[in-house]
């Protein structure tokens, strides 16, 4: 079984499972269009669905994990992946009042972990199979949207919804173009 490294983990998963990230994929693109075409959305509201996202994410990770075999090390990296993402989404989910402050920080981490995660990813693609812009471009542009949350917080509030979107359709359409990469390397391996 060929094994590659989808975008937003940080370990290669089973080709087979494709599916899988298609499934992240979808999620990425309705939350993105979500945040982007509701912009009036109460900021109680966005932290809740993006915490479900985080969520369902972070539970595709964990199950994606578990199909790689008990002694692989890099099911320890999607493991970090899942988890990580599962703590993040039930802090929104159950503290949906959250300030707006605690959300871009909270937002502001999930980008920083899961840019460096994509860079990461993207270096060891390179090797692999050669470059993969989407991924390795997602992953800057995650890092310094998160760089730039940290920094200049009360500057970037105004603009959060419309850029979590937009990030979060990238990552989307990222995830999707490689569950079809995979797919169709799947089919020409059968």
């Amino acid at each position: 079984m060929v094994e590659r490294m989808p975008p937003g983990a940080g370990a290669p998963m089973p080709s087979r499972m494709w599916w899988l990230i298609v499934m992240r994929g979808l999620a990425a693109l309705l939350f993105g269009l979500v945040a982007i075409f509701w912009p009036g959305i109460s900021l109680g509201v966005l932290v809740m669905i993006f915490g479900t996202y985080a969520l369902v994410d972070g539970i595709i990770s964990l199950l994606s994990g578990l199909r790689l075999p008990a002694g692989d090390m890099r099911r320890g990296l999607l493991f970090l992946t899942a988890g990580t993402a599962i703590v993040i989404g039930l802090i929104s989910v159950l503290w949906p009042g959250a300030t707006i402050v605690f959300l871009l920080y909270l937002v502001a981490a999930w980008a920083l972990i899961f840019g460096i995660i994509e860079i990461a990813g993207s270096l060891r693609l390179k090797r692999e199979i050669g470059p993969d812009w989407p991924l390795s471009k997602g992953g800057i542009l995650l890092v310094a949207f998160g760089l730039l949350l940290v920094l200049f917080p009360g500057a970037v509030a105004v603009l959060t919804t419309w850029v979590i979107g937009v990030i979060a359709l990238l990552v989307g359409i990222a995830l999707l173009g490689f569950a079809w990469r995979q797919h169709q390397r799947d089919r020409r391996i059968l």
